[in-house]
């Protein structure tokens, strides 16, 4: 039997941000859409969870330079390598993938802003405007913006109110 209640409205569209529980999915989805998505959202959980992998990445080379190091140490061969190029060989994939992760992070920072409801306009506060220490304060600006949770309602970043 067919319903004889009324629809009281449109229905909204999903947001664009998507809660992750998986820490590889929202780093392939960091990467995905680092360089063409601008103007979308980025959940908290992306956000974290990229940030968790970029960190554990940095941890992980260096837990392998030093082993290398060891191993080379062990081996009597450390003093000529580093004499020879000044450890700079073994941080340079590490300089790499920092500098290719560069675009994607803003991205991903603009999305989050997005997220929560505030314009990209406030990664400007990031130059620092020659204001000597107020770099403390900035990140501390910055760290509640991230924390803070999806704002959906009045936000004219998601598409349920576009």
């Amino acid at each position: 039997m067919p319903s004889t209640k009324k629809s009281t409205g449109a229905q909204r569209a999903p947001s664009t941000s998507k809660t992750y529980t998986d820490m590889f999915q929202a780093y392939a989805a960091f990467w995905r859409r680092g360089f063409t998505e601008w103007a979308g959202t980025s959940s908290r959980s992306e956000y974290w969870w990229t940030v968790l992998a970029n960190i554990l990445i940095v941890l992980l080379w260096g837990v392998l330079v030093s082993m290398v190091w060891m191993i080379m140490d062990i081996f009597g061969a450390a003093g000529y390598f580093w004499y020879w190029n000044d450890g700079t060989l073994l941080a340079m994939p590490l300089v790499v993938w920092g500098i290719a992760m560069f675009i994607p992070n803003v991205s991903l920072l603009v999305r989050r802003l997005h997220d929560a409801g505030f314009s990209a306009w406030w990664l400007l506060l990031l130059l620092g405007f020659g204001v000597q220490g107020a770099d403390a304060i900035i990140s501390l600006v910055f760290l509640v913006f991230v924390l803070l949770p999806t704002k959906t309602d009045g936000n004219p970043y998601h598409k349920n109110n576009k």
